[in-house]
């Protein structure tokens, strides 16, 4: 029994000897070679966008084929003039298929260009600007939908270039706060009660500074509990928030939704709910 037990004892210790060798021999170690160095100069480029107040918006919503996308960069001096920009589209589900285009300056800071995506689905998408000292980057995922409309994903994100008026069941609608221009879409669409809906708001030209515009939900000449909207502003300037609109019981199915901006304006879009 004796021997049994110092014979199970010797196999684990050669065991255990073996494993902490092949560990050392193949371990490439936890700590990544020029982290440090690296680390260093992300927080240093970090600094510098603080220092200037750099501030990069990037484009919204794809589709399938050809896109025409914009960014627009500015500091707290004004619009970043003479820079270079590149932006990197790279397909999630595998390697291929990734896409490059050369922004050019268009408008002072504004930055254009063609990106042509051969399918749709998820793309990660990376903006890189370069002007002197300035080395900036930004990455956030985009769906690209096969078509932007009604229930397609990103049909809520192509809100630019919309006159006053639409249909909200149709795609984004424009108004006026104020004598600022508003846009909205609400998604999924035709938009209907009882379900939870994306409202998303875009405000050309407003940088997020002044504070965040929320939306009002009522129906139009009845006193009804508050239902408002909170909104968010993305990486891409849009603001987005999650909502409902209830079903009234007396089968009125007309609703307004008031965009309150952060100045007490206000653009009011009335439609009717599908159902």
């Amino acid at each position: 029994m004796k021997k049994l037990i110092v014979g199970i004892y010797m196999a684990f210790v050669l065991l255990l000897g073996i494993t902490i060798y092949v560990a050392a021999v193949s371990d490439e170690g936890l700590v990544e070679d020029g982290y440090y160095e690296r680390a260093r100069r992300y927080l240093a480029t970090k600094e510098l966008e603080e220092d200037v107040g750099l501030t990069i918006r990037v484009p919204g919503g794809l589709a399938t084929g050809r896109n025409r996308l914009s960014a627009v960069v500015a500091t707290s001096s004004g619009p970043l003039r003479g820079a270079a920009a590149v932006l990197h589209a790279m397909r999630l589900s595998g390697p291929g298929g990734d896409r490059t285009s050369l922004l050019r300056e268009e408008e002072p800071g504004t930055y254009a260009g063609d990106l042509d995506l051969p399918e749709s689905g998820e793309w990660l998408l990376r903006l890189t600007v370069a002007s002197g000292p300035i080395r900036a980057e930004r990455r956030w995922l985009a769906a690209a939908s096969s078509a932007a409309g009604p229930d397609k994903p990103g049909a809520e994100d192509d809100l630019r270039g919309r006159r006053p008026g639409g249909d909200v069941h149709l795609g984004p609608v424009a108004g006026t706060a104020g004598g600022q221009a508003v846009i909205l879409a609400i998604s999924p669409r035709p938009v209907r009660a009882m379900r939870e809906l994306t409202f998303a708001v875009e405000i050309p030209g407003a940088d997020g500074r002044r504070g965040t515009p929320w939306i009002d939900l009522e129906m139009p000449g009845m006193r009804m509990p508050p239902n408002r909207v909170g909104l968010r502003r993305g990486a891409d300037g849009i603001y987005r928030g999650a909502g409902a609109i209830v079903r009234c019981g007396t089968g009125k199915r007309t609703w307004s939704a008031t965009v309150v901006l952060p100045d007490g304006a206000r653009a009011v879009f009335t439609f009717d709910v599908a159902d």
